[in-house]
Parts: C-alpha cells; sequence; structure tokens
C-alpha cells in the first residue's frame, strides 16, 4: 500500500505545479436520491445513442453517485463536458446522479441504456454485478483506449478493480483510509470551552454529551449519520465485501494484522459498543426517534453529534453539508480495508458502446475542466472562485450541486474548496501512509455458493442489528438470540467460506 500511495503521490504532486488539487478520504454513506429522466426521455436518448456511423456522434449515459443533484443540475453539467467531449473524442453524455442501490439495480436489469455508472455498497459492490452479468472485462479497452487512466493510479494497483482475475473497475484517485469517531459542531465546541483533541475515549465522549444535554436540553446530544438510522464505523474491523454494518464475517481489527475470519456479531468489540449504546440510550443521548429518521445532517439543526469517518476533508465537507463548522473527534485511528477503492466506475454490460465509454472514463483522469465540472458543477450558477488564481471555489446559496470528490475518477484535479489547504494532496498521502492496512487488501468474496444462507441472515440481521447498534435492544437479551439465529440461518457456513477464499487469496 505504501508504494500506492508514493507512486499515486508523485502522478498528482506533479500535477499540483499545475494546479492546486483536491481529493477526498474514504467514502460516503448517503443514501438519498437525486435527479432522473423520464421513460420518454430515456427511449428518445437510446434511440440517438445506437448510431454507429464514423461521423455520428455517440450519445452516452453516465450514472453518477449523488443525493441532491436535480435533473437540471445534471443537464448544465452534462452540456458543459459536452463541449469538450464532442471533438475530443466524439460523444455526448446524458448525466444522472443518484444513491438510490435500488433504482440502479431497476436500470440496470430493464436494459436501460447505460454506458458507464459508479458502483458502491449501495448498488451491492463489484463482485456482485460481476457474478450477475452485468459488467465488461476492461483488459482491451484499457490497452487500446485507457493509458492516462492507468498512469493516474498506477498500474499496480489494477488489482482493486479485479475479480477473478479479469478487471472490471479502475480505482479513483482518492485517499483510501479513513478513521473514525464523531462529527460534532464546532460552535458548541467553543461554548463549551472544550478542545476536541483532548476527548481521546468513549468515555470522555460521554462525559461531553451529557455536557451537551445539560446544556442544550432542546437539542439532541447524537442524531443519525443518515437516514434510516445510519451510523458510521465505530471499530477497526474488515468486512471482507459484504456490506457495511451487514458483515457476514469479518477480520474483527485490521490494526493487529489477523486473518482469521470471524463473527462480528460475537466480538467483544460489537458486544461492548451494543453495551455502551444501550447505556447512552438510557441517558438520554440519542435522538428517539433515530433509526426511522429520513432525514440527513441533522447536526444543521437539532443534533450535535454524529458517527462519522474522517480525513484531511471532512471538516470543510461538514461545514459543506451543515451550513456550519463542524470537527470529526477521532476516536478509532486510520486503517485501510480489502475494499478500498470500492466506489469506482464500470461499463455495463449493456452498453452499445464500450469502446467510447473507455474513451470518455480515460478523459475523466486526464481533463482539468471536466474533474472540475464534476467535482464543484457549474461557474456562477453552483459555484464561485474565490480567488485570482482560480483554485478555491465557494458553493453559491441555493446550489443543489452536491459537491463531492469521493465518487468521481480524479477530483484532484478540480478547484479545492474555500478554506482548503493547498497541499491537501500531500496530506492525504501523509494520512493514508499512518494507516494500518488489511492484509486482505485486493480481496474480493464470490457469495455466490452462500447465496441462500446470506439471504437468511441478513433477515436475521434486519431483525436485531440496527436496534441493536442504536440502544434499542437490551445487548444482554438480545445478542444471544440474535447469535442463535444467525447461526441457524448458516452464518457458520458463510464464515467458512470466506475463510477458505481468503487464504486462497493470500497463498497467492
Amino acid at each position: 500500500m505504501k508504494n500506492f500511495l508514493n507512486r499515486l503521490g508523485m502522478t498528482v504532486l506533479t500535477a499540483a505545479m499545475l494546479t492546486l488539487p483536491v481529493t477526498g478520504c474514504g467514502g460516503s454513506s448517503d443514501t438519498g436520491a437525486a435527479g432522473s429522466t423520464s421513460a420518454a426521455e430515456n427511449a428518445s436518448f437510446a434511440a440517438a445513442g445506437s448510431e454507429t456511423d464514423n461521423d455520428e456522434i455517440v450519445k452516452l449515459r453516465v450514472w453518477g453517485f449523488g443525493y441532491t443533484a436535480t435533473s437540471d443540475d445534471c443537464a448544465a453539467v452534462a452540456e458543459a463536458i459536452n463541449e469538450i467531449t464532442r471533438d475530443e473524442i466524439g460523444v455526448e453524455i446524458e448525466l444522472v446522479r443518484s444513491g438510490d442501490g435500488e433504482k440502479l439495480n431497476l436500470a440496470l436489469t430493464s436494459g436501460e441504456q447505460l454506458d458507464l455508472v459508479n458502483y458502491h455498497t449501495y448498488s451491492g459492490g463489484l463482485v456482485t454485478l460481476v457474478n450477475n452479468g452485468m459488467a465488461t472485462p476492461l483488459e482491451e479497452l484499457v490497452e487500446q483506449y485507457g493509458q492516462d487512466a492507468v498512469s493516474a493510479v498506477g498500474e499496480e494497483n489494477l488489482a482493486m478493480g479485479k475479480v477473478n482475475g479479469t478487471l472490471y473497475s479502475i480505482p479513483n484517485v482518492t485517499c483510501f483510509a479513513n478513521s473514525y469517531g464523531m462529527a460534532v459542531r464546532q460552535d458548541i465546541l467553543e461554548e463549551l470551552d472544550v478542545d476536541p483533541k483532548t476527548v481521546k475515549t468513549w468515555e470522555e465522549m460521554h462525559d461531553l454529551l451529557v455536557r451537551v444535554k445539560e446544556a442544550h436540553p432542546d437539542m439532541y446530544p447524537v442524531v443519525n449519520s443518515w437516514a434510516g438510522g445510519g451510523m458510521q464505523k465505530t471499530f477497526a474491523f474488515d468486512n471482507l465485501g459484504t456490506g457495511f454494518w451487514d458483515a457476514l464475517g469479518i477480520l474483527e481489527n485490521v490494526h493487529d494484522g489477523s486473518t482469521k475470519v470471524v463473527n462480528m456479531y460475537e466480538t467483544d468489540s460489537y458486544r461492548e459498543f451494543c453495551e455502551m449504546m444501550y447505556q447512552w440510550k438510557q441517558d438520554g443521548l440519542l435522538m428517539p426517534d433515530v433509526t426511522t429518521s429520513n432525514e440527513n445532517n441533522l447536526c444543521s439543526s437539532v443534533g450535535f453529534a454524529a458517527f462519522e469517518n474522517n480525513g484531511p476533508l471532512k471538516s470543510q465537507q461538514l461545514s459543506k453539508d451543515w451550513g456550519k463548522e463542524g470537527v470529526v473527534i477521532e476516536l478509532v485511528s486510520p486503517f485501510i480495508t480489502s475494499d478500498a477503492g470500492g466506489s469506482s466506475f464500470f461499463i455495463p454490460s449493456v452498453s452499445k458502446h464500450p469502446e467510447k465509454a473507455m474513451q470518455l472514463w480515460n478523459l475523466m483522469y486526464k481533463n482539468k475542466e471536466i474533474a472540475n465540472l464534476l467535482t464543484n458543477g457549474i461557474e456562477g450558477v453552483h459555484y464561485e472562485y474565490t480567488d485570482e488564481s482560480r483554485s478555491s471555489v465557494r458553493s453559491l446559496e441555493g446550489s443543489t450541486w452536491d459537491s463531492m470528490d469521493w465518487p468521481w475518477p480524479n477530483s484532484s484535479l478540480a478547484a479545492v474548496y474555500e478554506g482548503t489547504d493547498p497541499d491537501i494532496w500531500a496530506q492525504n498521502i501523509e494520512f493514508s501512509n499512518s494507516a494500518s492496512v488489511s492484509p486482505a487488501l485486493g480481496f474480493r468474496f464470490d457469495n455466490s455458493s452462500v447465496l441462500n444462507e446470506i439471504t437468511a441472515c441478513n433477515n436475521v440481521i434486519a431483525k436485531y442489528d440496527v436496534g441493536l447498534r442504536w440502544g434499542e435492544l437490551d445487548p444482554e437479551e438480545a445478542l444471544p438470540k440474535f447469535n442463535e439465529e444467525l447461526k441457524a440461518a448458516g452464518l457458520d457456513t458463510i464464515i467458512a467460506e470466506k475463510q477458505a477464499q481468503l487464504d486462497a487469496f493470500l497463498a497467492q
């Protein structure tokens, strides 16, 4: 991993001589949905996209991750990109942004035209897409049309996009490490005269939350990370590619380097966290409807803290999301899991123009204007520059373009957000170099032989897990029942299969 980061760092830091870069660490777990097109528009677009004459502009449909961008936003950004791609590669795009996994899976299975798609845990991950025959092999396409992408990420790191030795994706240029803790409002910290760096344990976090509750009885000390009881990780486990919290067989602690696959719900880490949350619930520190609320970014209004990931850009991202300053109190030190690079793009097997899709994808890695459009949107509509060098931007009031760097191929070429250090990429490299690396980095679990067991176990998880993690169930009573039902559903079979595949991977 160190070689990867140094290789990637040299590429981007060289580019920094020409432009100030921005990139973020880790992923996001927002689950809202964004702009879409009508069935009639889809049909018209698909018809246009089927043209094959060399003199014709090829129409491609691109599906990116997002949750606030409207269809008008996407159309405006797409047209600005088309001004570049028409001449360079003979392509026009339609852009859709959504974080709705069901919507994407329906689009993939219903035969909608899709030519370049961002995948994430919300869409089932790369292995699921490959096993369902939805992804196009890339070796020949990358060899002929994707060498700028390879140069950006480093050829040795294409393994992150392989399944069973075949390349199906290319990593985004991003920071692959995360630390975790609680994102909190800076104004409340200042009011209580608390230095966030002095809060280093969950016990100290509890004491801070009690103070917030006493000072602001009308505020919820802890709210969800995203709608529906969303919660970021709270200990350094590697789920080995089977979901975010619904992890069926994990490495419990990346920091200790163990390669033993275990049942997360039987670990001390999970039990102790559930016990803590049950106590926090009794102490009145949690929002009452935290598991059912459909609201995001509640720290912008009624909340003080939420479980969050962390990295060099996180404070700026919180400020954008909340409309007020935020900071993450780090309680879990940085680590890198097996699915690093697990949010990127693939070319769906339904694409009629995989060669053109690859040319477009390649251009996203090397073209500064395209990178800035995808990351920040349209100047004067979504953002404005804050300096004469046009290296820093701020969002305009009323903008609905969700400015994210991690879902796009190479946001390191884009202008940084206002207040971001110009050497942010160097900070990302330093942050990632400080992280523990999972021994399973690059491992992809093929779950095709245990699908029935996974379905049965997920039904059990849906019954217990969220309630346990949010303190609504007494772990002393619920955890034994939870694990008993998981075993009856076949969890041991899943763990044995995952361990066998991991052992084979490590022996390569």
